[in-house]
């Protein structure tokens, strides 16, 4: 998967990815285009987990995902992490098991669209059913 973090912020930008290592294939001020792939290092990458991203510039990463689970990729700054800057990457098994990746608790809060899927917990005679 590429990922191309553009930062038209005036200061330094730090982005992370929890648990997970990528390669920095590229970088350079101004705007990303199609045409700054072919300035991509693909040879000799170093696998890193967090890189910086210069004011008024760019920085391409490449990450194989091959590992099940839930990633999480986040601005290191705390005001741009606060406002949002974070995105979860979920790369799904195929196998229908609950030793890579377990299934939604069932007391799960959900908030916006998803509330409608909320389940609600109602007890009657010493047990606890859930509901929607």
């Amino acid at each position: 998967m590429e990922i191309i973090f553009q930062n038209n912020d005036t200061k330094m930008q730090t982005y992370h990815m929890d648990g997970y290592a990528f390669f920095v294939v590229g970088m350079d001020y101004g705007e990303w285009t199609e045409e700054s792939r072919g300035t991509y290092n693909k040879g000799d990458g170093v696998a890193r987990c967090s890189t910086q991203v210069f004011p008024g510039a760019w920085t391409a990463i490449l990450v194989s995902l091959d590992n099940v689970g839930i990633w999480n990729v986040r601005a290191q700054n705390l005001d741009s992490w606060y406002l949002g800057q974070e995105v979860y990457v979920r790369v799904v098994n195929p196998e229908n098991t609950n030793k890579t990746e377990l299934p939604i608790p069932d007391n799960a809060l959900y908030c916006g669209r998803l509330q409608k899927y909320q389940k609600y917990a109602i007890s009657f005679a010493g047990f606890t059913f859930l509901v929607r």
